[in-house]
């Protein structure tokens, strides 16, 4: 294992012999939210598993320039190239499919194919005052109340009614263990920045979109995605936003094959 220091994000690497791919959680997960993929995914790939700042095992961080959607970028690229990789696939999870979308957008020369899943800020629409305020609220009480306030959120794991019991509570204890100033920033510098609506009918790269369909609010933009961007493929799955791990062998199966046709190169 190979562990990239001095990014905002932690970076831990496969060694070097397979097609390269970069996985990236969402918010109050961490590595460790791909335990039940990373068998069928590391039997063909070189996995590079990256974490977001004050997650898991990569270091806290406050500062707003470093936090922004493009920073993060800009780390992950710093990554790519001190790993000496020159093309990679991506695959991103709610938060993250923000960033690694993006990422392709700024690097497709670097991109072999891209994978996301269920990710509801990602084509949403410039945030207005009233959800900037439902943000600040959120931070607001993440300062007050601390572990309370994260365990309240939506999509702490501790509400995965469908994940396994044990992943689950592995899962929530970490996601309590969170940096809850470095969560509080990527709410503020981040969150509002991360809409690639502008932007995503621009993407040059191959994309699958894994949908968790028994996430109501998400349909909308699985549908917006497709018509953004017809050349997307889709897969539905019964399950809802985390379907990697309510669904991680029809997961694993859709991932797998689609990446599989675009392995040109190997990293």
């Amino acid at each position: 294992m190979i562990r990239v220091k001095g990014l905002p994000l932690g970076i831990r690497a496969d060694m070097p012999g397979l097609p390269p791919l970069l996985l990236l959680h969402g918010l109050l997960s961490s590595r460790n939210g791909w335990l039940p993929n990373l068998a069928a995914l590391r039997s063909r790939y070189r996995l590079i598993l990256a974490e977001l700042p004050g997650h898991g095992d990569a270091t806290p961080c406050t500062d707003p320039a470093q936090l922004h959607p493009d920073a993060l970028v800009a780390a992950l690229e710093e990554a790519r190239q001190r790993l000496q990789i020159p093309r990679w696939h991506l695959c991103g999870l709610s938060f993250g499919a923000g960033i690694t979308l993006r990422y392709a957008l700024c690097h497709p020369h670097s991109v072999m194919a891209q994978v996301w899943t269920n990710g509801n800020r990602v084509l949403a629409p410039p945030p207005d005052a009233a959800l900037l305020a439902q943000d600040e609220a959120r931070c607001v009480r993440l300062a007050a109340e601390g572990v309370a306030a994260l365990r309240a959120e939506g999509f702490h794991p501790r509400h995965g009614r469908r994940f396994p019991p044990a992943l689950r509570d592995r899962l929530s204890a970490e996601a309590d263990g969170c940096n809850i100033p470095t969560v509080i920033g990527l709410i503020r510098h981040c969150l509002p920045y991360l809409s690639l609506l502008d932007r995503f009918a621009r993407t040059q790269v191959p994309v699958l979109l894994v949908n968790g369909r028994m996430e109501g609010r998400f349909q909308p933009v699985r549908n917006l995605a497709a018509g953004l961007l017809p050349a997307i493929a889709v897969t539905d799955l019964p399950g809802g936003h985390a379907i990697n791990i309510e669904q991680p062998e029809a997961f694993d199966a859709a991932v797998l094959e689609f990446l599989a046709r675009h392995d040109n190169s190997l990293g």
